[in-house]
């Protein structure tokens, strides 16, 4: 099991909630931050002492406030602490919902779990903390689900630039024109629609609306 937690959360009672969670697994040392530039001291501080953390518990949303802060999210301070200290594992302990996005956060950021705050947030942040403990990655299995590979594409910039058109009302044939003044290829009408097509039939979608709304709840758009 790990010896040395740090949680960075901006609220109070979630941080004493989560820092609870992890001192009832038996983890002797678990200290918590409200700032992202707190947190980033502490992990070097503790790294110079030769006693570093194993594992940070991050937010992604940090709320300013009087405190000009470096480092402004958890995103920040997860590239930051991984610069410092490579081998640091990583949860993400989040309200965000979206799939894609936090798909994004194992992809991009390297993390090693991820928790949703809700109702059932302790039990999730446990079974997250002894997975990671064990060198596993732990997802929420609702999320695994969204993103499963018979439900997925890899949405590129074209397509989301499209796609966000189509969202904001603009009109099919009216669009290949604003690919132009954007600079975006391939502008064809005919292009568009093969590519929406493409992706309709990969994620089981007969209409572009039903594509949009699908875009819309897993924060692609």
């Amino acid at each position: 099991m790990l010896e040395k937690v740090l949680v960075a959360e901006d609220h109070q009672t979630s941080s004493k909630a989560v820092a609870k969670t992890i001192e009832e697994l038996s983890i002797p040392v678990c200290h918590y931050v409200y700032y992202c530039d707190d947190a980033l001291t502490r992990l070097r501080n503790e790294l110079l002492s030769g006693h570093p953390y194993e594992l940070l518990v991050s937010d992604i949303s940090f709320v300013e406030d009087h405190r000009t802060q470096a480092l402004k999210s958890g995103v920040d301070l997860i590239l930051a602490a991984r610069a410092l200290q490579p081998e640091l594992k990583v949860i993400v302990f989040s309200a965000e919902g979206h799939p894609a996005k936090i798909q994004s956060y194992f992809k991009e950021l390297k993390v090693n779990g991820y928790v949703q705050k809700g109702r059932m947030d302790a039990i999730e942040l446990e079974k997250a903390v002894m997975a990671v403990a064990k060198g596993q990655t732990y997802m929420p299995a609702g999320i695994r689900e969204k993103i499963s590979p018979t439900h997925s594409h890899e949405f590129n910039n074209y397509d989301i630039t499209v796609l966000s058109l189509l969202a904001k009302g603009e009109k099919l044939q009216d669009i290949p024109a604003i690919l132009v003044e954007l600079g975006i290829s391939p502008t064809g009408k005919s292009s568009m629609e093969k590519r929406l097509n493409h992706i309709k039939t990969v994620l089981d979608f007969k209409k572009n609306e039903q594509l949009i709304a699908f875009c819309k709840d897993m924060g692609i758009i």
